[in-house]
């Protein structure tokens, strides 16, 4: 049972704010992690799912990331022009554009992979392999539960709802 009171009577914050502010620390500190290797996280997504897949749409690269179409149009574009990427037409669907690494491409994913590892190292001190299991096992359900909900209000294009 979870418990809306602390042991001093005092109300417990919703745990989606703590998700919601841990969330946006650990962007940040990542974010300038990436940065102060020379990268960023639209470069280290682009990147991280195409060295996933090997030869990736666009299509496949944005559902990959999450993010819509035209933000991973940026991050590509922004990608090809510092000579990580290059795209080439699909044989098989020549309206289709493929994203495959180019050799600075790679060495840039392997340094920004070891930032990475280094991160999530320093970020899990002192926490166990069994706790990040479950907290992993966590989050799984809690993303699966955001994904059962209808899809969100500001996403319909209905705005946001009043503010109160």
């Amino acid at each position: 049972m979870i418990s809306n009171q602390t042991n001093s009577g005092n109300k417990v914050e919703p745990i989606g704010r703590d998700l919601v502010f841990t969330a946006k620390a650990l962007r940040e500190a990542f974010e300038d992690a990436m940065a102060r290797a020379g990268g960023s996280l639209g470069i280290w997504i682009v990147l991280n799912a195409i060295s996933d897949e090997g030869f990736v749409s666009h299509r496949i690269l944005a559902s990959h990331a999450h993010v819509d179409g035209a933000t991973i149009t940026y991050h590509v574009d922004r990608a090809e022009k510092l000579g990580l990427v290059q795209r080439e037409v699909d044989p098989d669907d020549r309206r289709v554009k493929r994203l495959r690494l180019t050799p600075e491409g790679t060495r840039v994913y392997k340094l920004l992979w070891t930032v990475a590892r280094e991160f999530e190292a320093r970020v899990m001190a002192g926490i166990t392999d069994a706790e990040q299991a479950r907290l992993r096992r966590t989050l799984a359900k809690l993303r699966a539960n955001l994904a059962a909900d209808e899809e969100p209000a500001h996403r319909k294009g209905t705005g946001a709802p009043p503010r109160v």
